[in-house]
C-alpha cells in the first residue's frame, strides 16, 4: 500500500510537470495576465563565452522565472494562500501598505505623510527646502514671462490618498529618520507659492472640503488614484479655475447619470497588484459618462498638463476633443500622450508649445510633488532663452535695496531705531528690512524682473515640420510603398525620396495656407 502510493504521487508529479513543459511550449490554455510590470526577459543565446562566465545559466533561469507552463495560476494561487492565512503579499513593502481595514496604500504615499518621503530626494531637510524654493522662484519667473503672452501657467495641488483618508493609514513602523525633522513638500509648497504669488487650484483643500458632505467615496479602498467618479468633479473644478484665471469662456463639462458598480480600473489598482484569485472585500463605486453643453459662445484653448499619473483618470473619461483645441498631456515631462504624431517632450519644439499654449497645468500629487515637474521649469528657461539665476537676481535686488537705504535718511534713521530695540546691530536690521521690502514686492507682483524677447526660428519650424511628416509617412503602409515605388523609379534612395517628399508637402501647404505659421503671441 505504501509502494502503491509513492508510485502514485510519483506519476501525478511527472504528469504535473511534463504537463507544465507542455503549456510552456504549446500555450495550450490561456490564462489572465499577471498585473504589473515586467522587464520581459528574452530567451538567451549559448555561446561558448556566455557559458564560460555562466552568464547564460543567469538569463536562462530569468528566463524559466517568467515563462514556465501555468505561471499564471500558481503565482495567484500562491498569493491567494499567503493572504488567506498570513494576511500577507509578497509585494508588500515595495509597491503596496496595508492599513487599517484591509485599505491599501502606496508605501511613498505613507511615508510621505510621516514626513519623511524627502530623505529619498535630499541629503537632508535644508537642501531639499532649498530645491524647492529654488523650484517655486524659477516656476515664478516662467508665470510673469508666460503672461506677456496671453500664457497662463498654473500649480494643480492634487490630493493624496494619505491625506483625505488618514484615519485607515498604517502605524509609522519607520524608525531610520525617526531623529530627523520632519518635511512635507505640500505644505513647503503651499506657503512658497503663496508668499510668491504663483497661481495655484489647490484641489487638496476642495477635496478635504467636501470629504464630510460627498456621497461618493473621493478615494477606493484598494486603488492608488481618486476615484473615477471624484476626478470627474476635479475636471469641472479645474475648468472652472481656467475660466477664472484666464477670464475666458470653456465648455461646461455635463456628467451623465450615475450607476453604482463593482470596482472597474483603475479603482482597484493596488489590489490588482497583488494578483489573488477572489478580489478583496471593498464597497461599490459610483460611475458616469461625460459630455458638453456645447456652448458656441464658448472658446477651446490649447492646453498642455505636466504632471504625474492622476490626470489619466481625467482625461479617460472627459470629451477633450470638444472641451480643449489640443490637451497635450507631458506625463512626468517625457512621454507625449494626446498630441499626434510626438510620442516624447524632446520631439517637441518646447518654446513653440509653450508660447502657442493658453494654459500650462503642472499637475502633480503629494508624493511626486519632491521631483519638483520633473525638469520642466529649467527647460522651459532654457526654450525660452532665459538664463537669469532668479536667487542671484533676488540677492542683488536686496543688496541694492539696503544700499537704497543707507542714502535715504528717513528710512535709514528708521532702521536704526529697529536695530536699537531689538538689541541688533545696524547692518542685520538693515538686511532684515532689505529682504522683506523685495519679498514684499514679490508677493504683490511689482517686483521690476528682466525682460525676455522671442522670435521664431523659421528655419527650426520648417525642420519641425518636415519631420512630423516623415512620421506620418512611414507610419502609412500605403504612404511609404508609394515613396519606394517612387525611389526605384528615380533611382534614389528611400531616405532621400522621403526627405524630398515631406519638404514638398510641407512647403506646398505654406504656400497654400493649409500650414500657418506659429502665432507666437506678442507680449501684451
Amino acid at each position: 500500500m505504501k509502494k502503491a502510493t509513492k508510485t502514485i504521487l510519483f506519476a501525478l508529479t511527472a504528469v504535473l510537470l511534463f504537463a507544465a513543459v507542455i503549456q510552456q511550449g504549446c500555450h495550450w490554455w490561456d490564462f489572465k495576465p499577471l498585473a504589473g510590470v515586467i522587464e520581459e526577459q528574452p530567451l538567451p543565446k549559448l555561446t561558448y563565452e556566455s557559458y564560460g562566465n555562466s552568464r547564460f545559466q543567469q538569463q536562462f533561469e530569468t528566463y524559466l522565472k517568467q515563462h514556465f507552463g501555468f505561471r499564471e495560476p500558481l503565482i495567484r494561487f500562491y498569493n491567494q494562500y499567503l493572504w488567506d492565512f498570513y494576511h500577507k503579499s509578497p509585494i508588500e513593502g515595495s509597491r503596496i501598505a496595508f492599513g487599517k481595514d484591509d485599505w491599501i496604500y502606496e508605501p511613498w504615499g505613507v511615508t510621505d505623510h510621516y514626513g519623511d518621503l524627502y530623505h529619498n530626494h535630499a541629503i537632508d531637510s535644508t537642501q531639499m527646502a532649498e530645491k524647492l524654493t529654488a523650484e517655486a522662484e524659477r516656476l515664478l519667473q516662467l508665470q510673469q514671462t508666460f503672461e506677456e503672452y496671453g500664457v497662463h501657467l498654473f500649480v494643480c495641488m492634487v490630493p493624496s490618498k494619505d491625506m483625505i483618508y488618514p484615519e485607515y493609514l498604517p502605524e509609522n513602523k519607520n524608525t531610520k529618520y525617526k531623529d530627523e525633522p520632519k518635511m512635507s513638500a505640500r505644505a513647503f509648497n503651499k506657503q512658497a507659492y503663496a508668499r510668491l504669488g504663483i497661481n495655484v487650484l489647490d484641489l487638496e483643500q476642495y477635496f478635504l472640503d467636501i470629504k464630510d458632505t460627498a456621497d461618493f467615496a473621493l478615494f477606493p479602498k484598494t486603488g492608488i488614484h481618486w476615484t473615477k467618479y471624484a476626478s470627474l468633479y476635479a475636471a469641472d473644478t479645474l475648468i472652472r479655475y481656467m475660466e477664472h484665471l484666464g477670464d475666458v469662456n470653456i465648455r461646461n463639462l455635463v456628467i451623465g447619470p450615475r450607476e453604482l458598480d463593482d470596482a472597474r480600473d483603475p479603482d482597484d489598482d493596488l489590489e490588482s497588484l497583488m494578483n489573488l484569485i477572489r478580489p478583496l472585500p471593498k464597497p461599490q463605486y459610483w460611475y458616469a459618462t461625460t459630455s458638453t453643453d456645447h456652448d458656441a459662445t464658448a472658446v477651446k484653448p490649447k492646453v498642455i498638463v505636466v504632471g504625474d499619473s492622476f490626470w489619466w483618470n481625467v482625461a479617460v473619461q472627459i470629451p477633450l476633443n470638444d472641451l480643449f483645441s489640443s490637451a497635450a498631456y507631458w506625463y512626468y515631462n517625457s512621454t507625449v500622450y494626446y498630441y499626434p504624431p510626438f510620442n516624447a517632450v524632446n520631439e517637441l519644439n518646447v518654446e513653440e508649445e509653450l508660447l502657442t499654449a493658453d494654459f500650462i497645468i503642472l499637475f502633480y500629487n503629494a508624493a511626486t510633488q519632491y521631483r519638483m515637474n520633473d525638469g520642466f521649469s529649467q527647460q522651459a528657461l532654457k526654450a525660452l532663452n532665459y538664463t537669469l539665476d532668479t536667487a542671484a537676481y533676488i540677492e542683488q535686488q536686496i543688496e541694492l535695496t539696503a544700499n537704497i537705504i543707507r542714502i535715504t535718511p528717513q528710512w535709514a534713521a528708521s532702521v536704526e531705531e529697529k536695530a536699537e530695540k531689538l538689541g541688533i546691530t545696524f547692518e542685520q536690521a538693515l538686511r532684515k528690512n532689505a529682504e522683506w521690502t523685495v519679498n514684499h514686492k514679490i508677493q504683490q507682483g511689482t517686483m521690476e524682473w528682466p525682460q525676455v524677447t522671442h522670435t521664431l526660428d523659421t528655419a527650426a519650424f520648417i525642420e519641425h515640420q518636415i519631420q512630423g511628416t516623415i512620421q506620418k509617412i512611414t507610419a502609412s503602409p500605403e504612404w511609404t510603398q508609394m515613396i519606394r515605388e517612387k525611389a526605384e523609379k528615380n533611382g534614389k534612395d528611400f531616405d532621400q525620396a522621403l526627405r524630398a517628399d515631406a519638404e514638398w508637402v510641407v512647403y506646398h501647404q505654406l504656400e497654400t495656407g493649409a500650414l500657418a505659421w506659429p502665432q507666437i503671441k506678442q507680449k501684451q
